[in-house]
């Protein structure tokens, strides 16, 4: 009888088979005949193999993880750039800005001292009377910090040549828009308890003319005709302090003030309320029920947030122009109308008030664009004969509006020349979107054709309605370039009010009463009143 191996010994034998399979080329491992030929197949081609291949994996995501941090990195310098270049922009623009305000102070100044010659009275008297705006010229002039150079239709100056350093030296570029806030209208002035109907009509003509008639047909998802008055009347309760709903007449007149306002706002899952204090951003309407998108459309850059008084004639644009128009209206004696009939429903009512408040408006925000471009002013100044571009403007004027007394002298300048009224029409960027909207809307600028002017304006009335001073707020939009990345900056700056808030002058006045040191507090705060600079930020956002 045979003797079995112990289980050990089984076991230590196949295992000295497989290592010694192992170490066996791989084609013998698995060799069906004696006489087969092995090829060179090893174990350590496999490692070798395995090995290249996770190196390979592992090196190329190195490669990428580094390509993508690179461009991490750089994208994070060049957006860095690019907010610093929008930055640039902006202080600039102010510095600029900034300029209109010292000159007006010195020119006067030098103009009123007990030691001012001649000239100093000359040049003072220039300055006040030319209405000079420096924010128009603050594109042109930013070119020559980005590239050292100064272009413009009549010529043009290379800094870097005449030996000049420091300007255009740098990578990147920058943009910048200054728009002054004062040819618009102030929603804020509804942030009262009792809302001023002369506040309330002014709003109310902005929006009268008919071509906005679809905006105030549509209706809510209750059914709701969104007409003029009852979105104006919502407005106004979202601003007003009160919580009592106002309501408004056809005629833009309050009819009373009564019922909850909350009621438009306890439809569906609306969480929104009423404001009723001062708005931050005039987007701040899209949140009024009624309010539509084509609302905003047509009428978000008409308003302001920031107290700006009266439109300023220099900056308004056509909805502004057919508002101060439409309050002023006059018929003359005899008109159809009735002697009794107010501004305001003849705007409403008369077809023929309508088209010519119209046509006037498009006029008058022509001549404004017109005067808004210095170079085009220049070139018409430098290409034509004429001194003067209106038979009542100044010679030289290089404003649309001196003072507020040109405006009915303007009017009666465009209704009494056809040719003149055709060739500011076509200024008006409004005109121009309406004409392609509308080709029959044409004039011919060759023989115009206008129909026969019926209706007055209450000279006194258009000059209290509106101002030409030099804007004091202005929004400024930059924007920086650097490599693929770009930063927006817009920011709204009073040049009224001073950089940082100091204490009202009433309360820097001595009394007997203050102490020693109270009274060195108050003369360095007055000295810092007269010397700290102005320019105060109230809006500024980045993106």
């Amino acid at each position: 009888m045979t003797k079995r191996a112990p289980k050990s010994n089984l076991l230590a034998r196949a295992t000295l088979r497989v290592l010694d399979a192992v170490d066996r080329p791989a084609g013998g491992l698995f060799r069906r005949t004696p006489g087969a030929a092995s090829r060179p197949r090893g174990i350590a081609l496999m490692l070798t193999l395995i090995t290249v291949t996770v190196l390979s994996a592992a090196v190329v995501e190195f490669a990428y993880s580094t390509r993508v941090n690179l461009n991490l990195s750089v994208n994070s310098a060049d957006k860095l750039r690019s907010y610093y270049l929008a930055r640039s922009a902006v202080n600039l623009s102010q510095l600029l800005v900034s300029f209109q305000f010292a000159l007006q102070t010195e020119s006067t100044e030098a103009g009123r001292g007990e030691d001012s010659d001649d000239m100093a009275q000359l040049i003072s008297r220039a300055v006040r009377r030319s209405n000079f705006q420096l924010y128009q010229y603050v594109p042109l002039l930013m070119q020559t910090f980005s590239s050292g150079k100064l272009q413009s239709p009549v010529g043009g100056v290379n800094l870097t040549e005449w030996g000049v350093e420091g300007f255009g030296e740098f990578a990147g570029d920058f943009t910048v828009e200054v728009i002054p806030e004062e040819g618009k209208i102030d929603l804020n002035q509804f942030a009262v308890e009792e809302v001023d109907e002369r506040d309330l009509q002014q709003l109310c003509s902005m929006i009268i003319d008919p071509s906005y008639d679809p905006i105030f047909e549509q209706k809510d998802k209750n059914g709701e005709t969104l007409n003029r008055a009852l979105v104006l009347s919502r407005i106004i309760d979202f601003i007003d302090t009160n919580m009592t709903a106002i309501e408004l007449t056809s005629e833009c007149t309050i009819r009373g003030q009564g019922g909850d306002e909350l009621r438009p706002y306890e439809r569906g899952d609306n969480s929104v309320k009423p404001r009723n204090a001062k708005l931050t951003h005039a987007a701040e309407l899209y949140q009024v029920p009624g309010v539509t998108e084509a609302f905003m459309r047509a009428f978000e850059s008409q308003f302001t947030v920031y107290p700006v008084g009266r439109p300023n004639l220099n900056v308004a644009s056509l909805p502004i122009f057919y508002s101060v128009l439409c309050r002023n209206v006059t018929l003359p004696q005899g008109g159809s109308s009735g002697a009794n009939a107010s501004a305001y429903s003849l705007c409403t009512r008369s077809p023929q008030v309508q088209t010519e408040v119209l046509l006037l408006s498009l006029a008058l925000d022509g001549i404004r664009e017109f005067f808004s471009d210095p170079m085009s002013v220049l070139m018409a100044y430098v290409g034509g004969t004429e001194s003067s571009l209106l038979p009542s403007a100044a010679k030289g004027q290089t404003v649309a509006f001196l003072s507020v007394n040109q405006l009915p002298s303007f009017i009666e300048d465009l209704k009494n020349d056809p040719a003149l009224m055709a060739q500011f029409l076509t200024y008006s960027p409004a005109y121009q979107q309406m004409v392609a909207q509308n080709p029959q809307m044409l004039i011919d600028p060759i023989n115009p054709q206008f129909p026969q002017w019926t209706v007055n304006y209450d000279r006194t009335g258009l000059m209290r309605s509106v101002s030409s001073q030099t804007p004091t707020i202005y929004r400024m939009k930059a924007v920086g370039n650097y490599g693929s990345s770009r930063t927006d900056i817009e920011t709204v700056v009073d040049f009224g009010k001073s950089i940082r808030r100091l204490p009202d002058e009433n309360l820097l006045t001595e009394d007997i009463n203050d102490a020693e040191q109270v009274k060195e507090i108050k003369d360095a705060l007055r000295e810092m009143r007269e010397t700290i600079p102005k320019g105060r930020v109230l809006y500024w956002s980045e993106r």
